[in-house]
């Protein structure tokens, strides 16, 4: 007789609520789009050029730089981005302040995706679409559940302070938390792979 397997009605919740908190996460980083893309509508380039070290704004350079430049390049932004995220998600207090980098990823997505469509129109939008986005849409993606982590690792550290019962081994939970991080860094290398496929198919069919 085939055994039929009940998954626990508590592993449904908490995967369930994790699902929420990471939609919540989105929602955070999809609000820094619209607030960038209202931004970039008025920028100049000389400000969008100063940000490229961390945005990945400068088109220009972006059209004309070789396959590692442009890997080393977007993958250099995004691990700025999970390491400030893994350091967030090592403190106690850290967990406040990690809502705020999804919000900063998709301020800098928003922020050239609004430059582009306000200097070059729809010919702007052509190139944000098959050449920027595929990688970008990853890399933030990853960044929201960088920060969902680190925010439910500074809970328990935090929780290591209160007299209630500590349930889960810190040394267990920190390698887990230290194991998904490099899982995440992975899906960063994954992302700046992408920019560089769609920037050498499509990138030769807009010049800036």
């Amino acid at each position: 007789m085939k055994k039929i397997i009940f998954s626990s009605p508590l592993k449904v919740r908490v995967r369930s609520r994790k699902s929420g908190i990471l939609i919540l996460f989105c929602i955070v980083l999809f609000t820094g789009i619209a607030f960038g893309a209202i931004s970039g509508r008025n920028a100049d380039g000389d400000m969008m050029k100063r940000l490229d070290f961390i945005f990945q704004t400068n088109y220009h350079v972006r059209c004309s730089q070789g396959f590692v430049s442009a890997f080393v390049s977007s993958f250099g932004s995004s691990v700025i981005f999970l390491g400030v995220i893994f350091l967030l998600g090592l403190s106690v207090w850290g967990g406040f302040f990690a809502w705020a980098v999804p919000f900063l990823k998709g301020y800098g997505y928003g922020l050239s995706a609004g430059y582009l469509y306000g200097i070059y129109g729809f010919y702007g939008v052509g190139y944000n679409l098959l050449v920027v986005l595929p990688g970008a849409f990853l890399s933030a993606l990853v960044i929201a559940g960088a920060s969902m982590e680190a925010v439910g690792n500074s809970l328990k550290i935090a929780g290591l302070f209160t007299r209630s019962e500590v349930r889960d081994d810190p040394h267990i939970q920190m390698k887990k938390y230290l194991k998904t991080m490099l899982l995440l860094l992975c899906l960063c290398a994954v992302s700046a792979v992408l920019d560089v496929i769609f920037a050498v198919c499509f990138s030769w069919i807009f010049k800036f």
